[in-house]
């Protein structure tokens, strides 16, 4: 997720991104920082007046969103990232072209009571009284589409919050926003979140007309053979002659050996013996609990740990894996949205 901040000077954007950045994990990324760099460069303080002057400068020498293309070029792979100091119109077309899902939100309060913060915190050149406060803020309006359009920009915001309360009050604000946008923190999957989504990849395979069942044996966090369940290699599969067990009206979860597939599990303990992977210690992930057959075949193949999220009509597998020792788990179903960057 990506999110941009836009308003008027000491609105309270700052705090609304330390408080995302302490409790949601976000990572920030201001267009000011370009300007603070050229101004430094140049032996200039880094007051309000020249970072205005030095960024209006920036834009008309290179490009109206030359400092939104500068920073997309360090967030473009971050998974959730903020932007902020977003000030000219052409910025926010080239975040919105360039960054998927960006939302710009806009950040106001009674001029007033920005005056009182921009105070408090001493800025060097916000202004002394409330009247040099609001000249100076003219400044950040221009008429020039290629300078700063504070105005305009806050006019675009996909979402405006209104900061004249207290700060709790703000964070309730950006927790209603988050909500509203039905954000989720990024997470590396687990283990077993990796393997078992694995597994369901893997389940696309099947040629089964009643379930489709996906499996993959891992030894010390590496896939060593997968199976789904089908047909037998170079026989006609269900999806070309229909169900058998449908056609001999078999319940599902009896009557195993009746079937023209091979099941999951089975298929994945094969894939392994074929090509010299041993089982021995190694965990299987399965996108259905075992069938009898199947859960001996676990227990001779030496596998310590079955994993699974749903469960096939069939629970006769749960006293053999309780006296042979498998441990077996039901994990929940991971996302199967594919979250990797690109």
């Amino acid at each position: 997720m990506f999110l941009g901040f836009t308003g008027p000077n000491a609105a309270g954007k700052g705090e609304a991104i330390r408080y995302l950045l302490e409790k949601h994990q976000f990572i920030a990324y201001s267009l000011s920082d370009i300007i603070r760099e050229e101004v430094k460069k140049r032996g200039l303080d880094v007051s309000r007046d020249n970072l205005i002057t030095v960024g209006n400068e920036l834009r008309e020498k290179e490009g109206a969103a030359i400092l939104a293309k500068r920073t997309i070029a360090k967030i473009k792979n971050s998974p959730q990232a903020i932007v902020d100091s977003i000030r000219n119109l052409y910025e926010i077309e080239e975040l919105k072209k360039s960054l998927k899902d960006f939302k710009l939100i806009g950040i106001t309060a009674d001029v007033k009571i920005r005056f009182e913060r921009a105070k408090e915190r001493a800025r060097l050149g916000d202004g002394a009284t409330l009247e040099e406060f609001i000249r100076k803020e003219e400044k950040e309006n221009s008429l020039d589409e290629k300078a700063q359009q504070l105005s305009k920009c806050f006019e675009q915001s996909d979402f405006k919050i209104d900061n004249s309360g207290s700060v709790e009050e703000l964070h309730k604000k950006i927790e209603t926003l988050l909500g509203e946008l039905h954000y989720k923190p990024y997470s590396r999957p687990s283990w077993d979140e990796y393997f078992m989504k694995m597994a369901f990849l893997v389940a696309e395979r099947s040629t089964c007309l009643r379930h489709h069942v996906g499996a993959v044996i891992v030894k010390n966090n590496h896939i060593i053979s997968s199976g789904y369940n089908g047909a037998p290699s170079k026989t006609k599969d269900c999806i070309e002659l229909g169900c058998l067990r449908d056609q001999m009206g078999i319940k599902s979860g009896t009557q195993h050996e009746v079937c023209r597939a091979v099941h999951a599990e089975q298929n994945a303990i094969i894939q392994a013996s074929l090509h010299g992977a041993g089982t021995e210690g190694a965990d299987i992930y399965c996108t259905h609990s075992p069938c009898m057959i199947c859960a001996k075949m676990v227990v001779n193949a030496k596998i310590k740990r079955f994993v699974a999220c749903n469960y096939y009509p069939d629970k006769s597998y749960e006293n053999l894996f309780q006296e042979a020792g498998i441990k077996f788990e039901v994990v929940s179903r991971p996302p199967l949205l594919i979250q990797a960057l690109d």
